[in-house]
């Protein structure tokens, strides 16, 4: 095909290119909007405290999935990273009293 017909409507209209079509659509349509719909509809029912460690936990699922059904493997600095954010998640939502006795005492 010729470079005019590599614009979507073209690659829709050529056989040879429906399929490459197909697959643009459904990466724009299902796989990036409506993901993006539920995604802000189910973090608006959640704390914002427990949305922040699901989004920051968003590149380690990734991982995990792509360990799983890609069949990648982690290295050493895979282990240590993902290692390195459950902690700053853990950081952020475990209670520490010593903390909160700090904040009502005036930060002494």
């Amino acid at each position: 095909p010729n470079w005019q017909s590599l614009g979507l409507p073209g690659l829709l209209l050529d056989p040879e290119m429906r399929t490459i079509a197909m697959a643009v659509v459904w990466t724009g349509v299902v796989s990036t909007s409506v993901n993006f719909c539920v995604e802000v509809k189910a973090l608006g029912q959640v704390p914002s405290s427990e949305a922040s460690v699901l989004l920051a936990t968003e590149p380690l699922w990734a991982s995990v999935f792509a360990a799983a059904f890609c069949h990648e493997r982690f290295g050493t600095n895979d282990f240590i990273g993902g290692t390195l954010m459950i902690a700053a998640c853990l950081v952020n939502t475990v209670p520490f009293p010593e903390l909160a006795k700090n904040e009502k005492e005036g930060g002494r």
